[in-house]
């Protein structure tokens, strides 16, 4: 996954009360980035979370696949990711202003995306695999405790962090995504026991979509109402 480029910040017009063509993103632009982002990055994640799981990791609920209480997860994740796609909405346009408008069928395609691959997949590898192991290492070393838990979830969450820099993005995209890694560490690590993936799953999917997606829609918007006031004022 990467950020817009400059070539998509350039087809947005700014402090001009006409706006430039804005650049459209259709379900084939899409379709060029996210077939490979699946098959070389979600892909190998997921294997490798079905190896941890099958011979290490105690099974499916050894990597939070429990069947725990969906309606819980999702109200508790929605309660908790709300604030949070605003959040990452707002962030966006500070560090990404950039975009391109996706079309109806492009949103729906990045939508599921986001929700039904992206956010699985990730947490099953960096919360429900990663973070365990890292807990797992730093009990060996520090003794059971809140002390091992916590370093363990502060060492997978600068991790996380740092691995979005192999899709060029700046440090303070990075800053903020760490910062949303060690909040979605948190909805897993404080659960009682058995964990459930699905809670964490619902926060970073509603994040990421919001950050990456709906993000383009909620910049656009503002595009058009900050012109909308400038020719108000020009017009006075």
């Amino acid at each position: 996954m990467s950020l817009p480029s400059e070539p998509a910040q350039a087809a947005v017009a700014s402090g001009h009360p006409q706006r430039l063509p804005v650049a459209r993103s259709r379900v084939r632009e899409t379709w060029r980035w996210l077939w490979p982002d699946t098959a070389f990055r979600l892909v190998p994640f997921g294997a490798a979370t079905y190896v941890y799981a099958r011979f290490w990791g105690g099974g499916a609920a050894g990597g939070g696949v429990t069947a725990g209480s969906p309606p819980r997860d999702l109200l508790l994740g929605t309660i908790i990711g709300a604030p949070l796609a605003t959040l990452a909405v707002g962030f966006r346009r500070a560090v990404a202003p950039g975009y391109r408008l996706p079309t109806p069928a492009d949103q729906l395609v990045q939508t599921a995306f986001y929700l039904g691959l992206n956010a699985p997949i990730e947490e099953l590898f960096w919360r429900g695999m990663l973070q365990t192991l890292a807990i797992r290492g730093a009990t060996a070393l520090l003794g059971a405790g809140a002390v091992a838990s916590g370093a363990g979830w502060a060492i997978t969450t600068a991790v996380f962090g740092a691995y979005h820099r192999l899709g060029h993005w700046s440090w303070r995209a990075i800053a903020g995504v760490t910062a949303a890694g060690g909040v979605f560490g948190l909805a897993y690590l404080l659960q009682p026991a058995p964990r459930s993936i699905w809670l964490p799953v619902v926060i970073h999917g509603l994040a990421t979509a919001s950050f990456l997606s709906w993000g383009d829609a909620a910049l656009d918007w503002w595009e058009r109402r900050r012109g909308k006031r400038q020719m108000s004022r020009e017009a006075e």
